[in-house]
């Protein structure tokens, strides 16, 4: 009896067991799916990482702006249901009754009347409409392509400020290690009566102001940081990692290629071009509905004193009064105003892409002379005056004084980096978008 007690007891606790453990694989196989899903466990996101050009596609999709210009393209695309309908109205039904004035009783001889009209076009006029639909969506389609063009310019620029205020904290993490360093030796000379006060005190205040710039450079990055996240409509809690360094960018093609492709690819002038499509066919739609409307109609005319006849007729409008005539003349100088302003905005275009381009390579040249020579310079002079102070040559001014020039220069190159870049989406937005 005892055994089969012993027995009953080991097979609940092995289906307890067996039971918790199924519970607890669930319960991992629902995280790992959340996980895969891109929502952690506390329903915080998790990290991001993107390069460049995974920031750019993801802005070209995301973008608040390209979400509302895309729906503005499907509100317009539905405005095509129902305009190639040839009936212009509900058809009309008519009852009348028609009680006798002499010759009868008013109730028991009246007769009675009924028609029914359909009107309907014949000039082409419902065709008319389906093509200003279908070119109202085209022209929506266009103006999308110039908030993707808006959008990529933003993520680009956001993108690279963050990279170049991560090289700024870097950069004055490396003038902080000089700075530590001459402020440890500075203690050392002070204790050991080589200096005075005054050279230790120098030192530790260099050291205080870089750790600002620090917080500030790091300020500074979380908010263009900020910034690609709201160009890409991310959580703010969003953990973003960016994989593309901020280094110096290519050079670009000659001023006569690079105005060919603006003059070709600029979305703005493509909106031009669609918006003049857009009013010949509206001005097509209105002539075509000066064509005067016609109607059919059948009825009955019945009463008890005549035979019942049966009608059938047509109906046609009368061109009494010309239609359409200040819609047609605001089309035309509509019309008339889109070519001017198409020439103007190829003129601007052309002017903008050759100063974007003179300014790009000013930048870039400033920035080799930088990164070339003068930061190389600098740090050299910098070695030889620790070396010269460490000697008892030099005092601890000529220290942190070339200490701050390499941090000035470094801080030069890093805002014609910035700069450069800067130049460089400049270009890429005036000619409508290049290679990376």
């Amino acid at each position: 009896m005892v055994a089969r007690v012993a027995e009953h007891c080991s097979v609940r606790l092995a289906l307890v067991a067996f039971a918790s453990c199924f519970s607890m694989s669930t319960a991992t196989l629902s995280g790992a799916a959340a996980n895969e899903g891109g929502v952690a466990s506390n329903d915080r996101p998790l990290s991001m990482s993107m390069t460049l050009a995974q920031a750019l596609a993801s802005a070209d999709a995301r973008a608040p702006g390209v979400v509302i210009a895309r729906a503005a393209v499907r509100e317009a695309m539905a405005a095509r249901a129902g305009a190639g309908v040839v009936f212009p109205s509900n058809p009309r039904l008519s009852i009348d009754g028609r009680p006798p004035i002499t010759g009868g009783a008013a109730l028991a001889d009246m007769g009675y009347g009924a028609s029914l009209e359909v009107p309907f076009e014949l000039g082409g006029a419902p065709s008319a409409r389906v093509r200003e639909a279908e070119r109202t969506a085209t022209t929506f389609r266009a103006e999308l392509g110039v908030e993707r063009g808006r959008a990529r310019t933003v993520a680009w620029s956001s993108y690279m400020r963050a990279q170049v205020a991560d090289q700024r904290v870097k950069e004055l993490a490396l003038s902080l290690e000089i700075a530590e360093r001459v402020f440890a030796a500075s203690k050392q000379r002070a204790v050991a009566g080589a200096s005075a006060d005054i050279e230790t005190s120098l030192a530790g205040t260099e050291v205080a102001q870089l750790q600002v710039s620090m917080q500030r450079a790091s300020l500074s990055q979380r908010a263009h940081l900020m910034d690609l996240k709201a160009a890409l409509d991310l959580p703010a809690s969003q953990s973003l990692a960016l994989l593309t360094p901020a280094e110096e960018p290519r050079s670009v093609p000659s001023e006569a290629v690079l105005v060919s492709r603006a003059l070709a690819a600029r979305p703005e002038l493509a909106v031009v071009k669609q918006r003049l499509m857009l009013l010949d066919a509206t001005g097509e739609r209105l002539r075509k509905e000066l064509f005067p409307r016609l109607g059919v109609y059948v009825g009955v005319d019945a009463s008890p004193q005549s035979s019942i006849f049966g009608v059938v007729g047509v109906s046609v409008e009368l061109p009494v009064a010309q239609r359409n005539v200040g819609p047609r003349a605001r089309v035309e100088a509509a019309r008339a105003g889109e070519i001017q302003r198409d020439e103007l905005l190829a003129r601007q275009i052309a002017r903008e892409v050759l100063q974007s381009r003179d300014a790009y390579e000013a930048r870039l040249e400033e920035l080799r002379l930088l990164g070339d020579s003068a930061l190389p310079q600098a740090l050299r002079t910098l070695e030889l005056i620790e070396i010269g102070w460490r000697a008892g040559r030099f005092d601890v001014f000529r220290v942190t004084t070339a200490a701050r020039e390499v941090a000035k220069i470094r801080e030069q190159r890093l805002d014609a980096l910035e700069a450069a870049w800067t130049e460089r989406i400049a270009i890429d937005r005036s000619v409508g978008g290049m290679d990376l």
